[in-house]
């Protein structure tokens, strides 16, 4: 395999990086079923990038172009029809609650969506859900649609930016979005709401968070 395969497999995961379909690079390697130490070390030339790593790295991205990975030639990128990227990548829409204050308890997502939102620089995202309650104007307004993705590596948050929290019947069976912080022990999360009218910070223990979403995005419904 040739040198550039290193070039390549960066510019991989620059561009999945820069478009926010990854959040770093330890959520490539566990998207692609890697040890995170085994992504640094073929990126620093320690260790094979074999045909059976490029393969992997294939499925778990459908965007990139397997044959580029592995020759150079082509283009980085697949380009799939619209009707293609539509049912591959189009975000569900699922119109249940989902308050910008401390909410009720937490029901599954419906199987089926109301519809699918086609947006391709966000298409990575899990779902969308319709905002309620105004804990977080100016950034989010009631009505306004958000664009969430799930996480599951702690490790790769974003301390600070909102997320969708969903919770236990410990914390009272939360359904909130909110900015999240980490507490010095990294045994909490600290939700804080964005509007001055809703100041004071609720404390939750990471044991008891269900699921929680990175909020990608929003649109408004008129532009849908």
């Amino acid at each position: 395999m040739h040198d550039d395969t290193i070039e390549r497999f960066t510019a991989a995961i620059d561009w999945l990086k820069k478009n926010r379909i990854i959040l770093s690079q330890v959520e490539f390697a566990e998207r692609a079923h890697f040890n995170p130490s085994q992504i640094s070390e073929m990126l620093n030339g320690k260790r094979k990038i074999s045909e059976r790593t490029i393969h992997k790295i294939s499925a778990a991205f459908p965007e990139i172009s397997n044959a580029w990975l592995l020759t150079g030639e082509g283009e980085m990128l697949k380009h799939e029809s619209p009707t293609e990227l539509k049912s591959n990548t189009s975000i569900p829409f699922y119109d249940i609650d989902v308050t910008a204050s401390i909410a009720e308890a937490f029901h599954d997502t419906p199987e089926i969506p109301q519809y699918y939102i086609d947006f391709p620089p966000l298409n990575d995202c899990t779902a969308a859900f319709p905002v309620f309650g105004e804990s977080m104007e100016p950034d989010f307004f009631a009505g306004e649609v958000v664009l969430v993705k799930e996480i599951t590596n702690v490790d790769s948050m974003l301390w600070g930016e909102p997320y969708l929290v969903i919770t236990n019947a410990n914390c009272d069976n939360l359904r909130t979005i909110k900015n999240v912080y980490l507490s010095e022990d990294r045994q909490y999360f600290i939700l804080r709401a964005t509007n001055p009218r809703y100041s004071g910070d609720t404390i939750i223990s990471r044991n008891d968070v269900l699921k929680i979403f990175l909020v990608k995005g929003k649109v408004n419904r008129r532009q849908l």
